[in-house]
Order: structure tokens, then C-alpha cells, then sequence
């Protein structure tokens, strides 16, 4: 053996707390962060302990930060092949292309029941006052990182110093629109059409020149 304990896997201990993830990320769609107590997240589960989040993740937070990380990976990846695919194309400098690689990988991913779960937990986040958690995490993601600085220079000299300020507001206009989709539409070309309208509109919103007074 080489220097250092080995740590064993508990697919128990996993189990749960996947289970926690994704019922808080369900619950705070619905309620917002105020909405839901983390001992209604762990009732949600069926657990009878009611300081099982604290037990898992120390905080409510902490487990806001754990759904992060949790649909992190498998978006930031599809984030970079599709990034990958508008290069191969040549449209690497078009900002409604570099806003579908950004936005894309979160209209794609359904929970369980069919629907945007993560879009509509970052809808939550914001009427709850808690985007902040998402831009607190900025250094995480490092392929948004590279699309914004690729958005930089496609937009009016007026608009590159509020440039982050118009991202936030449109990624509220995203996840809002991307969970009432939901409600409104079915998967499909409907559904399609609706989000390259979402992405249309957010383009010509980043775009748009200040006006001077």
C-alpha cells in the first residue's frame, strides 16, 4: 500500500445524498429558496432524521452549492462540444451561436418528470434573491468563462462596460422563460422554435446600444 488512507465508497451515503440534490433542486423550482426548510427536504426524501442535510452538506448553502456541482460537469461538457462543433463550422465569433453553446446544454436537461428542473431551479434562485450563489461559483466554470470572453468583443463599445449586468439579466430571462416552457409547450419542434426565439431575443438584448443622454 502507498502512504494515506483509502477512503471506501458508501453507495448508501451517495444514494442519499443525490436524492437530497435532487429534491432541493425540485423544491426550490417550486418554493424558492425561503419556501422549503431543509427538513422538508429530507421529509421529501422519506428520511426521519430531521437534520439529515446538515448531516450531509452543513447548510442549505451548501447543498444550493452541491446542485452545482452536481449538473456542473455534464453541462460545462456539452457546453464545450457544442462550442467545439461552431468552431468546426466557422461561426465561432456569432454571438446568438455562442449563446445557444451557452444556454443549449440547460434547455436540454429534463428531470425525471420530463421538464427543465435545473433552469427552473435557477429561476428559483433568482425570485429568491439567491443568484448569487451561481456567480460566486464563476471560477467552476471555465467554459462559460471562454464564451463570455469570446462575447466581449462582438458587442457596442457602450454596452462592453455593463456587459456582465446584461448576461445576468438575460440568464434570468433564460431559466424563467426556459421553465415556463414547460407549461406551454411540448418537446419537440415547438419547443425548439420557442428556445431559438428565447435565444433570438437575448441577442438583440446584449446587442443593443445604449443610449446616450
Amino acid at each position: 500500500m502507498t502512504g494515506g488512507k483509502r477512503t471506501r465508497r458508501d453507495p448508501r451515503r451517495e444514494a442519499t445524498r443525490s436524492a437530497l440534490i435532487e429534491k432541493a433542486e425540485a423544491l426550490i423550482a417550486d418554493l424558492g429558496v425561503g419556501g422549503v426548510s431543509t427538513r422538508q427536504i429530507g421529509a421529501a426524501i422519506g428520511s426521519a432524521n430531521n437534520n439529515v442535510v446538515a448531516y450531509h452538506f452543513g447548510s442549505k448553502e451548501e447543498l444550493i452549492t452541491a446542485i452545482y456541482h452536481h449538473r456542473l460537469p455534464a453541462i460545462e461538457a456539452r457546453r464545450a462540444e457544442l462550442l467545439g462543433v461552431l468552431d468546426a463550422r466557422g461561426g465561432g465569433a456569432d454571438l446568438c451561436g455562442l449563446l445557444d453553446a451557452l444556454w443549449r446544454p440547460v434547455y436540454e436537461q429534463r428531470g425525471e418528470d420530463g421538464k427543465h428542473s435545473y433552469a427552473a431551479f435557477l429561476a428559483g434562485l433568482a425570485r429568491s434573491g439567491w443568484a448569487w450563489t451561481r456567480y460566486s461559483l464563476v471560477q467552476d466554470y471555465h467554459v462559460v468563462n471562454a464564451i463570455v470572453e469570446r462575447i466581449r468583443p462582438l458587442v457596442p463599445a457602450s454596452v462592453q462596460p455593463n456587459l456582465s449586468e446584461r448576461l445576468i439579466v438575460t440568464a434570468a430571462m433564460i431559466s424563467n422563460s426556459l421553465a415556463a416552457m414547460d407549461h406551454l409547450t411540448h418537446a419537440g419542434p415547438k419547443a425548439e422554435a420557442a428556445f431559438r426565439d428565447l435565444l433570438a431575443m437575448a441577442t438583440a438584448a446584449i446587442r443593443a446600444e445604449r443610449e446616450t443622454v
